[in-house]
């Protein structure tokens, strides 16, 4: 595997390089949020009139009102919804004790970039079942109903 960065050691993996080149290239842009409904209301609104200015919207909210699985959850409900809709947005989930993260992205671009990674072995490090529920799940759900 090429180096990539620092691992983190709560995750095992390394950050995404790309996160680093949004954040460098001001292509990053954060949302704060104050609770539960004003966490997906934002996330619904960021989603539909996504700005092609970013390459990453983080809509995040500090003292997290719901758990990991709760939030991964309505990521996984709303990018069923996308698919089928054929819009080119993906969401991510990301959760420590003190913050909640969804990240917004274009599906086509988040794809693109981890076609990339693979190539690169990035993801060398993530269990099989993680790899196709992760990886391989967003590009067939781009290439069969997104049309992107």
């Amino acid at each position: 595997m090429k180096d990539l960065g620092v691992v983190d050691l709560d995750t095992g993996f390394a950050p995404c390089p790309y996160a680093r080149k949004a954040f460098k290239d001001s292509k990053l842009k954060v949302v704060e949020c104050f609770s539960r409904q004003d966490l997906w209301e934002k996330v619904s609104v960021e989603s539909k009139s996504f700005d092609p200015q970013y390459s990453v919207i983080i809509c995040a909210e500090e003292d997290p009102s719901q758990t990991y699985d709760e939030v991964e959850a309505g990521c996984i409900a709303m990018n069923e919804w996308f698919a089928l809709n054929k819009m080119d947005v993906w969401l991510l989930a990301f959760q420590r004790w003190n913050f909640t993260m969804i990240f917004v992205q274009k599906l086509s671009e988040l794809d693109d970039a981890s076609q990339t990674l693979e190539k690169m072995g990035y993801y060398e490090s993530y269990e099989p079942d993680d790899y196709l529920n992760l990886i391989l799940y967003r590009r067939e759900r781009r290439h069969k109903d997104a049309g992107c």
